[in-house]
């Protein structure tokens, strides 16, 4: 694969993803209980016409945040935001076991603390915290739904990796294009 690159322009980093919401304020309790600091409250901003423009849409009005997770200047930004014009029909509600969820990683120093700590709180857990696994490197994964059904998985590695080990999974055989 060639370049990305072309003359003098470079993607630098991810600036931010957008998080939609049904409730604004349910939301950015959600997620400011997981660690998220309020970047920009921009819940009362009336947007100008050319955000829908840029969004391929006719109209687009919104109550939102820009949330920030670290401290560092390229740090994991998320942008909360609950659809005014047009409204957000979410197609994760109710949840459905056979769709593919929305998934949200965080990498969580100290799962098992968080569990418990948001457990007793009243958050709502998919599952129990996974226990260790030396051959992945991951020393305990659990998953919870923020207020619209999008899946938060918590993540803690062993050590300093910075992923799952794979080297040690089985494989799917390659696929001979004849499917």
């Amino acid at each position: 694969m060639s370049e990305v690159r072309s003359g003098d322009w470079e993607v630098q980093s991810l600036f931010h993803f957008v998080v939609n919401a049904s409730n604004f304020e349910r939301s950015l309790a959600f997620y400011t209980r997981l660690g998220f600091q309020v970047l920009r409250d921009n819940r009362d901003v009336v947007w100008p016409d050319f955000v829908g423009r840029n969004f391929g849409m006719k109209r687009a009005q919104g109550r939102g945040a820009l949330l920030g997770l670290g401290t560092s200047e390229h740090h994991t930004r998320l942008d909360l935001i609950e659809w005014l014009e047009p409204r957000w029909e979410n197609p994760d509600a109710p949840p459905d076991p056979g769709r593919v969820p929305r998934i949200l990683a965080l990498r969580t120093k100290n799962l098992r603390a968080a569990y418990d700590e948001l457990s007793a709180e009243g958050f709502e857990f998919i599952g129990e915290p996974m226990d260790p696994n030396p051959t992945t490197g991951v020393e305990s994964v659990v998953c919870l739904r923020d207020p619209d059904g999008y899946v938060v998985e918590l993540i803690e590695y062993m050590g300093d990796r910075l992923g799952s080990r794979v080297d040690a999974l089985e494989t799917r055989p390659a696929d001979d294009g004849d499917a």
